[in-house]
């Protein structure tokens, strides 16, 4: 039997093999405590060689972990390191320290905050550090970014002069910046103005559609975490905007827009009576009611006529049908001489404003009866306000259409 499985798949089970192999202690394990990829701190307390600055940014780590277990003196322990780190060069020229090693540097940061021995005054070597340090690295490099999340942990702003170019980012920088936009008060703190949105979409493109590599298990985490959430949150909307729709909304939704879709031709074929007998002339927007409530009266049991709309900008409106149990509103309009594409769309823009208000209306259906091509470009008109906007769905049918 051949097993087949997407590029996806097979690259997030390469994560997970690689994050499950992350020795502990460890910084990279650590950090992927910190964003919650597994739990390697379970493995053990980190108590040697705390006097080398991986371990105990290791071990500063733990701190995160509310149930953080450790002996009466560890707390001592830890912060009698982290005092004498400060006697080291925190910029040498080789750049060999725990400044330019931005998983260590946020493991101590990290503890220098939580650890309850760790006193303001032990903290003001650090923070100057942080001050200090903020110019020396590249803006939107990797590093910079986690050294601002360290800064962030002593109330340090490492504030973005630009914003990124999320285009030429490889997807374990995306991962971070989409991690540092889901942290309350981070992204704003630095200057992150990209939504989680905007990144969501393309580290989704890159996941699915680029040959993916990854520096280190940090990284290898950073990638794990957000494309999962990102994947499981866009699952999860999905299904609840359409678990229940077929039977009901979505399917309504589709019958209602196929009888706006034909309404000129029932309209047009109701003047051709045999014998030239009376008959349903359109002549106002009132007659396009009349006709647009039979034909939804033949596949909907409950329409409900001219419901009051809330009160916007200090007017109450009358919509013109609901379909109370599809939660949708059907709204008719009859373009004529003054009424035409630019007046329409003034009109329904405030129409949409209203409707956003309502309990009962998650999809407002806009038809326009154009019978003598008074749009210019009635395609432009649908495409233009066909949409979400907001909570509420919005559908407009021009029909007929003159081109």
């Amino acid at each position: 039997m051949t097993t087949l499985s997407t590029t996806y798949a097979t690259f997030r089970a390469e994560l997970r093999d690689a994050i499950a192999s992350a020795p502990w202690p460890s910084p990279e394990a650590g950090f992927l405590a910190y964003i919650q990829i597994g739990n390697p701190m379970q493995r053990g307390l980190a108590t040697d060689r705390l006097d080398e600055t991986p371990m105990l940014a290791s071990a500063g780590y733990q701190y995160t972990d509310p149930s953080f277990s450790r002996p009466a003196a560890y707390d001592e322990e830890w912060t009698r390191h982290f005092r004498r780190l400060s006697q080291r060069q925190a910029f040498p020229l080789d750049r060999e320290s725990y400044f330019y090693r931005p998983l260590d540097l946020l493991g101590i940061c990290i503890g220098a905050r939580h650890c309850p021995a760790v006193t303001d005054d032990d903290r003001k070597w650090v923070k100057q550090v942080l001050n200090d340090g903020a110019a020396r690295l590249a803006e939107h490099s990797r590093s910079h970014y986690l050294g601002a999340i360290a800064a962030a942990q002593l109330g340090i702003t490492w504030t973005m002069r630009s914003t990124p170019r999320v285009q030429d980012l490889p997807l374990a920088s995306l991962s971070l910046l989409y991690w540092i936009a889901s942290q309350d008060g981070l992204a704003n703190g630095i200057g992150l103005t990209i939504t989680t949105k905007d990144l969501a979409a393309i580290i989704l493109q890159q996941a699915f559609t680029v040959q993916n590599t990854y520096d280190d298990l940090a990284d290898a985490g950073l990638i794990l975490q957000a494309t999962e959430a990102i994947i499981d949150k866009t699952i999860k909307a999905r299904i609840e905007d359409t678990w229940e729709v077929p039977l009901n909304r979505q399917a309504a939704q589709a019958l209602v827009r196929t009888i706006c879709e034909r309404f000129a031709i029932v309209a047009n074929t109701l003047t051709q009576r045999h014998d030239n007998r009376a008959t349903l002339t359109i002549i106002d927007e009132y007659d396009v009611q009349d006709l647009l409530e039979a034909l939804l009266k033949l596949h909907f049991t409950d329409v409900r006529p001219e419901e009051w709309t809330p009160s916007y900008a200090g007017n109450a409106s009358r919509m013109d049908f609901l379909l109370k149990p599809e939660q949708i509103v059907v709204e008719a309009k009859m373009t004529r001489k003054g009424l035409g594409q630019k007046e329409l769309v003034s009109q329904l823009a405030v129409d949409i404003l209203r409707y956003q208000a309502h309990q009962d209306c998650k999809t407002l259906i806009c038809f326009v009866y154009d019978p003598t091509g008074q749009c210019s470009s009635p395609q432009a008109l649908e495409n233009d306000l066909t949409k979400a906007h907001g909570n509420l769905t919005v559908a407009v049918v021009v029909q007929p259409k003159s081109y």
